[in-house]
């Protein structure tokens, strides 16, 4: 049977999209067994087993892990039963692999209804278990100690800054950054209480604290305690960044 010329280029275009759809199925295979290598070998806090979900460009995987052979398994489909299961596109899964962005990070809202690279979500017949907060970073950071440069790690923009994580647990939350010229960190009304005390450290140039509507100069060597219930915004009018590291703590954060 005779194959016009009309046909050849749209199979070409399939076979591509095949193979690249191949191509990114092994890379997250390969992705996702050094993490899990890493987790059951080295990992500290790994202590029972585990299966989650790690869902990428729509794709979904399983990871499984036995605690008492400390082995692991990764493969396509849904886990076993009801769990959580990480959310994430093929571009993001392949930058935290390379370092260039922290999984949590990759996380970071400003609301609950912000799309985000990656995320957590629950199967139907899932409870949310706080334990989550912690498996990101020890999941999704490999070697032991585990030790981040996040000096080298991109930030995105949260609130108004530019935001990075460092860790979560229940109780507790941290984060560093920047701000940059002209920006305005909480100026969403929304945004500016915490039903919980925040710290600030300013770690490089200055800042406009705007706290409960009065500002205030707050620059480089200098905290702030902000209470729980505090209106807090910060904005930038100077010529430089500000860096910053911001710890949140107590119950509810």
């Amino acid at each position: 049977m005779a194959v016009s010329k009309l046909t050849i280029p749209a199979f070409a275009a399939f076979a591509l999209c095949v193979g690249s759809a191949a191509a990114q199925s092994d890379n997250t295979a390969s992705i996702l067994e050094r993490y899990a290598a890493d987790y059951v070998m080295h990992d500290v806090t790994f202590d029972a087993d585990q299966e989650f979900g790690v869902q990428v460009n729509g794709e979904m995987w399983t990871v499984t892990l036995s605690h008492e052979n400390r082995s692991y398994d990764v493969r396509q489909g849904d886990p076993s039963a009801p769990t959580f299961f990480y959310t994430a596109t093929g571009d993001i899964l392949e930058r935290i692999d390379r370092g260039e962005i922290s999984a949590y990070t990759a996380m970071a809202k400003a609301f609950s209804t912000d799309v985000t690279p990656m995320d957590i979500d629950l199967m139907e017949g899932a409870g949310f278990d706080p334990a989550i907060l912690t498996h990101v970073f020890h999941f999704w950071t490999r070697g032991f100690p585990e030790v981040v440069n996040y000096a080298e790690q991109e930030t995105r923009f949260v609130h108004g800054g530019n935001a990075g994580i460092i860790y979560y647990q229940p109780g507790f939350r941290s984060g560093f950054g920047s701000v940059s010229p002209g920006q305005h960190v909480n100026e969403d009304p929304n945004s500016r209480t915490n039903p919980f005390p925040s710290l600030v450290i300013v770690t490089d140039g200055r800042l406009t604290a705007r706290i409960n509507g009065q500002d205030s100069e707050f620059s480089e060597g200098n905290f702030m305690i902000i209470p729980a219930g505090v209106s807090h915004e910060f904005l930038n009018p100077y010529d430089e960044d500000a860096q910053f590291f911001l710890f949140m703590f107590g119950e509810g954060a």
